[in-house]
């Protein structure tokens, strides 16, 4: 099990080996991909992550989510993109709660491949821009 006390999380080990349940999600999937596509073992995510194994083990097996605090931390060993991991979490975790939040700020969270995206389009549009000024 984790509980939360101040955004930290807090590892209930025993709890977390009773339980039959597994938290098999896209969120998972995609660091589990990565972690292995980097070589990235166990060991090495709890030291830098500063987990013990045993609860990296209980998140990468998914017997317990990623707890949100970390999902960002897990990118980052991972070499994803921060913002693509977390739009995928909070999808997940809060359904909707990133539409309300985007809505209410007239923002959108950009993965670094969609900000290249703009920024691509905008680079091969630039001449078409002058052209039409005049």
């Amino acid at each position: 099990m984790v509980y939360y006390t101040e955004d930290v999380a807090i590892f209930d080990e025993r709890a977390a080996m009773t339980s039959e349940k597994t938290c098999k999600s896209s969120l998972l999937e995609t660091l589990n991909r990565a972690f292995a596509d980097a070589g990235i073992f166990d060991d090495e995510i709890a030291r830098k992550a500063d987990l013990s194994s045993s609860a990296v083990r209980m998140i990468r097996d998914g017997r317990i989510k990623v707890p949100i605090n970390l999902v960002s931390t897990f990118a980052v060993i991972a070499g994803l993109d921060v913002a693509y991991v977390m739009q995928l979490a909070l999808e997940e975790y809060f359904p909707g709660l990133l539409a309300q939040i985007e809505g209410l700020s007239g923002c959108t969270l950009l993965s670094r491949a969609e900000k290249k995206l703009i920024e691509s389009f905008r680079f091969i549009s630039r001449d078409c821009e002058r052209l039409r000024r005049g």
